[in-house]
């Protein structure tokens, strides 16, 4: 399990996956029409319990790219676990329609900062990010992503995770922690 270090927040995670997926790619970073990046919690600082989403956590990664072309836009996804994905479908579309050619897709969370070390569901989350960049073939031959299949079940499922108390005793209840009903 990784956790990030005490002095980082979501938005520097996304941002060194962005800089590592701009290299990797060997692009010039003024060529991205979009940057979108899924996540849930924003930025949260260590030790604090209040989420920060203003600005974007994508118009942070913008800025920190120091992306001068006022053409690339940035914005966030909030799509709870499958979030990267909808944003790769996201991308995708935008490419398909002829919006865009070239996008940066991050995915990035910090759950360490939502979790409750006394519940032992919290074992299974932990902190990380990735980005990839996704760009338009223009060629007869089908390549890349050839479809996508998506569902919301939120009827039954709607509350599977959600913000609850401490399993500490004495515990603030005013602060929650992410839950896991299943």
């Amino acid at each position: 399990r990784r956790y990030l270090d005490d002095d980082m927040k979501n938005s520097d995670m996304a941002t060194e996956a962005a800089i590592e997926a701009i290299k990797d790619a060997g692009i010039d970073k003024e060529t991205l029409d979009y940057i979108i990046v899924a996540h849930n919690f924003g930025d949260i600082k260590k030790n604090t319990i209040q989420t920060n989403i203003l600005p974007s956590l994508a118009s942070r990664v913008k800025y920190r790219l120091e992306i001068n072309n006022p053409n690339c836009i940035a914005y966030d996804l909030i799509f709870g676990c499958p979030g990267w994905v909808q944003a790769l479908i996201h991308a995708k579309s935008f490419i398909d329609s002829g919006l865009a050619n070239r996008i940066l897709v991050i995915g990035s969370e910090s759950l360490s900062r939502v979790l409750d070390m006394h519940d032992r569901d919290s074992m299974i989350y932990s902190d990380g990010a990735g980005a990839v960049i996704l760009e338009g073939i223009h060629s007869p031959d089908k390549k890349g992503i050839l479809g996508h299949a998506a569902q919301s079940n939120t009827l039954n499922e709607a509350y599977y995770l959600y913000l609850g108390q401490s399993f500490m005793k004495d515990s603030d209840p005013a602060i929650r922690y992410i839950k896991m009903n299943g």
